[in-house]
């Protein structure tokens, strides 16, 4: 379980509680997410994260179909974001 993929469809296998993990994910550059970064009004922005950006996950807490991701910040500080923030790193 210490693969991107497997968190990114978890309508497939639901789970609930935390898994100790260790996989990268970038940070998606779509519009459903742009929102949260580019200081759009009456939406909470994501601060010390950087959009595109590929971040260590050390943590996974899953809420059934839906999971947080846990991992260190631009400045070094944990942080914890929805899995809808992230996407695959492509190995070229």
């Amino acid at each position: 379980m210490n693969d991107y993929k497997y968190y990114s469809d978890l309508d497939s296998h639901p789970f609930t509680g935390e898994y100790n993990v260790n996989f990268k994910a970038r940070i998606a550059q779509n519009d459903h997410v742009k929102k949260f970064f580019d200081g759009t009004a009456g939406v909470e922005q994501v601060q010390n994260v950087t959009p595109g950006k590929i971040y260590e996950i050390y943590k996974v807490e899953g809420y059934g179909d839906v999971a947080d991701f846990y991992f260190k910040d631009d400045v070094g500080k944990e942080q914890c974001l929805a899995d809808f923030f992230f996407g695959e790193v492509c190995v070229e």
